[in-house]
């Protein structure tokens, strides 16, 4: 769990770097962000559909190669083995 929440943290912390104004707004931005932020806070992972979640990030930012979704996938690579 203390790697995905290593993950989770740098996953925040792009988002706050690359997307500041976004985080304010509905969104799937906001929607990863509140995420990472609720795996960080508890032990347990929530109910996520990964693939979906790529899918509407990439809709809005049109950015295949952002590094976000590249430490996304770990996570979910990750919660699969839980």
């Amino acid at each position: 769990m203390e790697e995905i929440k290593q993950y989770c943290e740098k996953v925040i912390q792009m988002l706050r770097l690359d997307y500041p104004a976004q985080l304010q707004y509905p969104g799937s931005i906001k929607k990863i962000y509140d995420v990472m932020l609720q795996i960080l806070s508890c032990d347990e992972l929530p109910d996520v559909d990964w693939v979906g979640m790529v899918r509407c990030f990439v809709d809005e930012t049109t950015d295949y190669q952002n590094p976000v979704l590249f430490e996304i996938d770990k996570i979910a690579k990750l919660s699969k083995e839980k």
